[in-house]
């Protein structure tokens, strides 16, 4: 029989343009007759839209010019694919009058391509899909993913939102004092622009300090910062020019803007370090932590997208589990926005304002003095050719004036960049520059400052110094890796007597990774420094005994030999989380040093929740030290009067904030509340099926989002908001709050009292969806679940049985729209060719007093119409026309006394249904 029918379907698809033009074989009039049906069309991009009813034959499709429903989904369906105007009335005009399915694709239909002329269709008859083929002239392409004749987007934001971040860190060692360190940025998105705070508390000597309280405002090509910053704000492409100097000021600034404040993510540079030991790692900016984590030993290496924007140098430091200082290494970091302008355009930033705190040891007074004096500032960056920019600017103050020209070039064969700075000040002089290229990084700063010119020692300290760094990490493959780091430091610094010294020392630090025997892993460490011409050799050699335990053999060796052995056994996953990784360790260590042997124990757990990620770690050991860290980071959304909570952070948020509505009085949870499309630029971005109340996801500002909740596919009815169009800004929350019901879909057949198939039925009610209408009186009704509606048919009301209220069936069987109102007035009806006056006495449960009665009128003369309703009968009484006035007023006391009898709930105006494998007892 399959057999038989795909060859009728091949004969078909080769004979179609024939067979409206010859007269139909037998055996196939079915498939060529027009019926209705849901199809799906697809999008250009491959995606699937919602189902939209046609009259469709096997090559053929028809819409409905008075399916209004129908009409708005084909419409919003081109809409949404960019077809334009022109063709998309043409393509309606089309559809209306009917499509066929002239393209002879054979084989599998949903792999056919086609590169038509303007459109063309390709109708897969069996799973009910339609695919559309458009040439590019149909498409509205010059609109495509960006608003139309505008350059920039508005500036207003509609959709604003609180966001605050904070990360609190803990520390106690034993011989140290307990820190506690608390980071808090909070962005405070307006209808313009929006405001930041970013501040820092630690109980620690370094104190605490006020990072930035600005407000910030982009308004087409122009930005506007105003307020404090510890460090120069980021603006566009001229921030090369400021280095990595700190400034802090209370400053206005203003220049160009192109959203760069993107920037790319910076996610393929990685700052590289080796831990000789478990334990933690942080890394300080100016004193302040801005990572923190839990690390094992070996080679690491932290993404730049895990760290601050901007140019600044970084002090990273390694603890033991105790509390010891294993690895300490200075990094320049180059982390600014990286998109370039055109050529031939330029950016520029202007800003005036106090200069604030000086950060360096300045021994010199009038360096202090120079606190509160104003400044102005202004920079340019050209764009001179596709791969090289040049800028130039300065700042002019009370205390003196420097003047800065810097260039920056791609290295695009080499996949890298470059870039050098000169800053000329009235007695000083400043440079900075830097390569990198895949694998390789070059780094060089001086500061020569031979007669303290006070705006260059506030700006960079009194002492003159130059700094070399370079970075190196290469990987074999096959687990082979590299890396080493050399800097060279030549400082001069101010004794107790006022005189300078020179200080000049070096670091080289090389590390190799291997596997080894066993699928075990070598680690190997060299550092060697001229400060006190010191070296240090380490090797660790990690063996797993299973896939949750291993041993580490550790060793460390310096000039004057072995200087530590230490073995460790380590079990991972110690409790069994998707969520948290957890790990306990046990060791035993010599220490050549003070000639001892101790054990120690080091327990750990990192991971998140979707509230807030953490990790602690706790160390004891015998030599009686001990020690326990902890970090705890967690964002907060206000928006729409609700707060919500995440591990994420960002500038900009996303929300599905889902409702439910009625229909739960069974008992029932509802696991897919709907299915989430996020499209970024145009392009998807995320999709998946929202299983959780709330669903909160970070996306990036300066981007357009369009968000979309669907839950059709699930099976649910949603109202309230379910699709955003939104260009996204720091500040932004962008939230779809659907509230979603459980829809009940059933059939049934109605009649008339006259045994007539019932037409024209409506539904009305907020529990109203649609009426589908199958055949001659079978109907498809969709509700909504627990919610009253009412079906009709002219002046009668088309009943469902009250048992139906609650039910697991969907076919609800024969039913009857019936006229139920209480009139003292008939009804004239024509029965079997015979024009009666009908009277409806009420609906009466099956009953020896209601067939008594019935009896009773049949004896009176009167014809007797019984309507079932479920397990209750309707009853009417007829006559002929010319008798009922006088026969009704006779028999009016009998009419009383049988609709004493008549049930008050006999129809249900809701629906709720259970799974036909629970009652409804719930047992």
């Amino acid at each position: 029989m399959i057999k038989c029918r795909r060859l009728c379907i091949a004969f078909l698809s080769i004979y179609t343009s024939l067979v409206f033009s010859e007269s139909i074989p037998k055996g196939f009039e079915n498939l060529f007759n027009m019926s209705e049906s849901s199809l799906k069309l697809r999008n250009l991009d491959g995606t699937m839209s919602e189902p939209i009813v046609f009259f469709t034959s096997f090559d053929r499709i028809k819409l409905d010019v008075h399916d209004v429903n129908s009409m708005i989904n084909l419409t919003r369906y081109l809409e949404n694919n960019e077809i334009n105007d022109e063709y998309k009335s043409i393509i309606i005009d089309d559809f209306i009058t009917g499509v066929r399915d002239t393209s002879n694709c054979t084989g599998v239909l949903n792999e056919c391509v086609i590169y038509p002329d303007t459109y063309e269709i390709v109708l897969n008859y069996n799973d009910k899909e339609v695919y559309l083929f458009v040439s590019p002239n149909v498409l509205n392409i010059e609109s495509n993913g960006i608003q139309e004749n505008k350059l920039y987007y508005d500036a207003k934001n509609e959709h604003n939102g609180i966001i605050n971040s904070f990360d609190l860190y803990a520390s106690d060692y034993s011989n140290q004092n307990s820190v506690i360190s608390f980071n808090d940025k909070l962005t405070v998105g307006m209808p313009y622009g929006y405001l930041k705070t970013d501040f820092y508390l630690n109980n620690s000597e370094s104190g605490s300090e006020l990072y930035e309280a600005a407000y910030h405002l982009d308004v087409d090509s122009y930005l506007l910062k105003a307020g404090y910053f510890s460090y120069d704000p980021e603006v566009n492409t001229t921030d090369f020019l400021n280095g990595n100097t700190r400034i802090s000021q209370s400053s206005i600034t203003f220049g160009s803007s192109k959203n760069l404040l993107m920037g790319g993510d910076n996610s393929d540079k990685l700052l590289t370090f080796y831990a000789p030991t478990s334990g933690n790692v942080y890394i300080y900016r100016n004193a302040r932590i801005i990572h923190q984590n839990v690390v094992k030993e070996g080679v690491h290496s932290i993404p730049y997208s895990s760290l601050p924007r901007g140019r600044y140098e970084v002090l990273l430091e390694v603890k033991s589990g105790s509390g010891v200082t294993t690895t300490t290494q200075t990094y320049q970091i180059y982390n600014n926005s990286s998109d370039s302008l055109p050529v031939g355009n330029a950016d520029f930033a202007l800003s005036s304002g106090l200069f604030k705190t000086n950060h360096y040891d300045n021994r010199m007074k009038s360096v202090n003095d120079i606190e509160g004096d104003p400044y102005a500032k202004g920079l340019v960056n050209y764009q001179l050719w596709p791969s090289f920019n040049l800028g130039m600017g300065g700042i002019a103050s009370k205390q003196g004036t420097m003047f800065n020209l810097g260039g920056s070039y791609s290295l695009l064969d080499w996949g890298g960049s470059s870039e050098a700075v000169f800053r000329q000040f009235e007695d000083a002089s400043h440079m900075n520059a830097s390569i990198s290229v895949p694998f390789l990084s070059l780094a060089y700063e001086q500061l020569n400052n031979q007669n303290r010119d006070l705006l260059a020692s506030y700006m960079y300290g009194y002492a003159d110094f130059s700094r070399v760094s370079l970075n190196t990490t290469y990987s074999f493959g096959h687990g082979q890796s590299i890396y080493a780091i050399y800097s060279i430091n030549d400082d001069k610094l101010l004794d107790a007597i006022g005189t300078f010294t020179d200080q000049q020392y070096q670091l080289l630090s090389i590390g190799y990774t291997t596997p080894a025997l066993l699928d075990s892993r070598l680690n190997v460490n060299l550092d060697v420094t001229d400060v006190r011409d010191e070296m240090s050799l380490s090797i660790l050699w990690s063996i797993p005994l299973s896939t949750t335990i291993e041993a580490i053999l550790g060793e460390t060796s310096n000039t004057r030999g072995v200087a530590y052995l230490k073995t460790t056994l380590r079990k991972s996953n110690v409790i069994d989380s998707d969520s948290v990784a957890t790990s306990l360790e046990v060791s035993n260590t010599y220490d050549r040093g003070i000639n001892t042997i101790y054990q120690s124990m080091l327990a750990s757990a990192n991971g998140n929740t979707s509230y807030a990620r953490g990790n602690i770690s706790a160390h004891a050991s015998t030599n009686g030290y001990y020690g326990i860290n902890l970090g705890l980071s967690s964002t907060q959304v206000v928006a729409n009067g609700d707060i919500y909570f995440t591990d994420k952070s960002s500038a900009a948020y996303a929300i599905v904030d889902v409702s439910i509505d009625h229909g739960l009085s069974n008992g029932q949870e509802i696991d897919e509340k709907g299915y989430f499309t996020l499209k970024k630029g145009g392009k998807r971005n995320r999709q998946f099926i929202v299983y959780d109340d709330q669903t909160i996801m970070p996306v990036e500002a300066y981007n357009e989002y369009k968000a979309s909740f669907d839950s059709k596919s699930v099976d649910l009815y949603s109202t309230g908001t379910k699709q955003l169009d939104v260009y996204a800004q720091p500040g932004t929350v962008m939230s779809l709050s659907p509230k979603v019901s459980r829809t009940v879909s059933f059939i049934s057949a109605f009649k008339n009292i006259a045994e007539k198939p019932v037409f024209g039925i409506e539904c009305e009610g907020e529990g109203c969806i649609e009426v589908n209408k199958m055949s001659d009186g079978v109907y498809r009704v969709t509700v909504i679940e627990g919610l009253d509606f009412a079906l009709t048919s002219k002046n009668t009301r088309c009943l469902l049985p009250y048992e139906f209220h609650s039910t697991n069936l969907m076919n609800f069987g024969q039913n009857y729209c019936l006229s139920i109102f209480d009139r003292s007035e008939p009804l004239l009806v024509d029965i079997d060719g015979r024009n009666l006056e009908v009277l409806f006495l009420g609906v009466y449960q099956e009953s020896l007093a209601l067939n008594s009665n019935i009896k009773l009128f049949e004896s009176l003369g009167y014809q007797v119409i019984q309507k079932d309703i479920g397990q209750q009968k309707a009853i009417y009484i007829a006559q002929s026309p010319n008798d009922v006035k006088d026969s009704f007023n006779q028999h009016r006391k009998e009419i009383s006394e049988i609709k004493r009898l008549a049930q008050k709930h006999y129809y249900t105006d809701s629906v709720e249904y259970y799974p036909i494998t629970k009652t409804k007892n719930g047992d």
